[in-house]
């Protein structure tokens, strides 16, 4: 894979290392509309004007079949070291000769490429099990997966990525929380909503704040144990069991907020299901389960599942 070198010197930013303000954008797509990184400088200045210490792009928006040293991605690591602002993107990266990856992007302050996460869980298949991947909707399981889930030391706090599919995976949630990250960020290319019950359960379960941003749908917005605040003129009073603060209305937007860092590690240190944890008993998540032999007299939808159980890269 290419990586950035380290060119862009810059000095360090001055910030409050007990809070992170981070701005998340939601973003659509489509014929007509114009290309993300286009409409990305509007989003940088405004994470700007409330001091973001990171903001927040959807899955694959920044292009596809791209490397770092494309236009595209020298436009965008430009738009981090301006603004002074860490800066998260998807897109779909070119893998070598002829294949390609599921990418994240983690640029810092002065616009070089600190790091990549590679989607883990291919969201492939067509309705209304979206599996198996079948032709026509198997792209991202012949792309190259990623096959570990990292943290990235960013200079406010430790943060971690997933990236669609790999969020509907409790155990991706808690990995990626385990290995330390505090922040984890799940971006999303897709219509719909962020659903609030896998961010709100991955908050409290596993001792982090929760950032979801995705293209199309709406309900981009946090989750966080108690210690996120909204910045921006946000208004909106607090739900029982919703993302706070989150964008109500599909379309261009983003929210911002402010995390209490100290909070947020005070809880983290007192983590009961962290303390409480029987990891004797938890054998059988890292075991090739075979639930789906209980019911013989069940038909497979498409017959092609029969062959492609627990297969996600072809």
């Amino acid at each position: 894979m290419p990586s950035a070198d380290n060119i862009n010197k810059e000095p360090p930013v001055e910030k409050n290392p007990l809070a992170a303000r981070i701005t998340l954008v939601q973003l659509t797509a489509g014929a007509g509309i114009p290309p993300a990184i286009d409409r990305m400088p509007a989003f940088f200045a405004k994470a700007a004007a409330v001091e973001a210490d990171l903001v927040v792009f959807p899955e694959y928006v920044l292009g596809h079949n791209i490397s770092p040293g494309d236009d595209v991605a020298k436009r965008f690591f430009d738009l981090a070291r301006s603004h002074r602002i860490n800066a998260i993107t998807g897109c779909v990266e070119r893998h070598g000769k002829d294949q390609w990856c599921t990418s994240a992007w983690v640029v810092d302050r002065s616009g070089n490429l600190v790091g990549r996460y590679l989607k883990s869980h291919p969201a492939s298949g067509p309705a209304p099990h979206f599996w198996p991947p079948l032709p026509g909707n198997d792209s991202e399981a012949r792309g190259v997966l990623g096959s570990q889930f990292k943290v990235f030391h960013l200079d406010f706090a430790p943060i971690g990525i997933l990236q669609c599919y790999d969020g509907y995976f409790p155990e991706a949630w808690g990995c990626t929380s385990y290995m330390g990250a505090e922040i984890i960020l799940w971006i999303n290319g897709r219509d719909g909503i962020i659903e609030d019950p896998y961010c709100i359960t991955a908050a409290h379960c596993y001792g982090c704040v929760v950032g979801g941003v995705i293209t199309q749908g709406h309900n981009t917005g946090f989750a966080g144990p108690g210690c996120v605040a909204p910045l921006g003129g946000y208004s909106d009073p607090p739900e029982e069991m919703r993302l706070y603060p989150r964008l109500r209305q599909a379309g261009d937007s983003c929210v911002s907020a402010v995390i209490n860092l100290s909070e947020l590690r005070w809880k983290r240190k007192h983590l009961r299901t962290m303390h409480q944890r029987r990891p004797d008993m938890y054998g059988l998540l890292a075991q090739d389960v075979k639930m789906w032999q209980n019911y013989p007299e069940i038909p497979w939808d498409y017959p092609e599942c029969a062959g492609l159980v627990n297969k996600s890269q072809l």
